[in-house]
């Protein structure tokens, strides 16, 4: 009578096998989570920037005038204001906790511009 069924040597090459695997795929699927985690937090900058430049459309009179002259608006202001979606926290993916910072305006005379960066730490 023969007998059916698998010896403990293919099951263990299998798990080595299996083991190889995960080896190899594990640290890029930890790579791809993180890429897209930085992914999403750019686009929650840029929708703050948006907002922000969304805000200086509408409020132009109160713009700085003098070279390096700044202006800030914080994330809360542009909610409250209506520039951001006030219903929705707007979340930092990388570690789950709310964006309390702020889009810094700063006018630079040189190229008649005003430029728009976010900042996580606000100074008043």
């Amino acid at each position: 009578m023969k007998k059916t069924g698998f010896t403990l040597i293919e099951l263990l090459a299998v798990i080595v096998i299996l083991a190889i695997i995960a080896v190899i795929v594990a640290p890029n699927v930890a790579q791809m989570i993180t890429n897209s985690k930085e992914s999403s937090y750019q686009e929650q900058k840029n929708a703050i920037i948006s907002a922000a430049k969304r805000w200086s459309t509408d409020n132009a009179l109160k713009l700085p005038t003098i070279n390096g002259g700044i202006i800030t608006k914080h994330v809360s202001e542009l909610k409250e204001e209506g520039y951001l979606n006030s219903e929705k926290d707007i979340i930092d993916p990388r570690d789950n906790s709310e964006m309390h910072g702020c889009a810094v305006i700063t006018y630079d005379q040189s190229n008649n511009q005003y430029k728009y960066t976010y900042e996580e730490n606000c100074e008043e």
